[in-house]
């Protein structure tokens, strides 16, 4: 699930053609504000800062604050597949007093994704080696791409789920039991969510970006009543300025 992304190109990340298709290398750095609720299941928006940092070497290799480390080891004709590492950012503003604060956890995984004539589909299953210690997966759909010379715009589709380790700290307001060991177990009190998020980066000037992004997301199935729930509905937005850098290997002399 990665419903409270950082960086405002998190739905451009896997689009279609881009300000520099051929480029080997490229990296954007910079800022953004954002607005997105105190913890989850809260009705009150909190606003910060942070930052955007995204590598990528082609279609191999992608390096990014916001969306994990993922190496495409394999790849057969549309498909790929291969390890992913992400950072799960905790949001745990305005608990009530003595409730357990949880801690943002590392998760180890992997990925398989299929690029379409419209977009990228793909899906992810994680281990958190910290914090919840538990399972979590993605099942995205992303699409976009170069809409006007200095406009690129994406979007995408999402089903997110965690299991009952991480619903229990952040609405059980106490730490997980025992670690699961073994495969992931899909339970009634896991935690799951739907949504959608569009984004667009506009050039400025010399590798100048003006980057923005909205999302939704809708926490799904049941959720025990307790003194943090209060709505379903999960709101991010962010706005900021990134420096877009490519790099393209010299290619074969003519």
């Amino acid at each position: 699930m990665r419903p409270l992304a950082a960086a405002a190109l998190a739905s451009l990340a896997v689009a279609g053609p881009a300000f520099a298709q051929s480029a080997d290398w490229t990296v954007d750095v910079g800022a953004v504000a954002r607005t997105r609720p105190a913890h989850l299941g809260s009705a009150r928006q909190v606003a910060d800062a942070v930052p955007v940092v995204e590598a990528k070497y082609g279609e191999t290799l992608s390096l990014s604050f916001d969306d994990g480390a993922k190496w495409a080891a394999v790849r057969a004709g549309p498909f790929a597949l291969g390890p992913i590492v992400e950072y799960r950012q905790a949001f745990d503003d305005d608990l009530p007093a003595g409730a357990f604060h949880t801690q943002g956890a590392v998760e180890a995984g992997g990925f398989v994704a299929a690029r379409t004539p419209v977009g990228i589909v793909e899906a992810r299953l994680r281990r958190a080696l910290n914090g919840y210690r538990g399972w979590s997966g993605d099942l995205s759909f992303d699409t976009g791409g170069q809409v006007a010379p200095k406009l690129l715009v994406g979007g995408q589709l999402r089903l997110g789920w965690a299991d009952g380790n991480y619903a229990e700290e952040y609405f059980g307001l106490r730490p997980h039991g025992s670690p699961q060991a073994g495969p992931p177990r899909f339970l009634a009190g896991d935690f799951l969510t739907a949504g959608a998020q569009v984004g667009a980066a506009r050039e400025l000037g010399h590798n100048v970006r003006l980057v923005l992004a909205a999302s939704a997301d809708r926490m799904m199935g049941e959720v025990r009543p307790n003194p943090v729930f209060s709505r379903r509905d999960i709101y991010t937005a962010s706005l900021g300025l990134t420096y877009h850098w490519a790099r393209t290997a010299p290619g074969p002399a003519t």
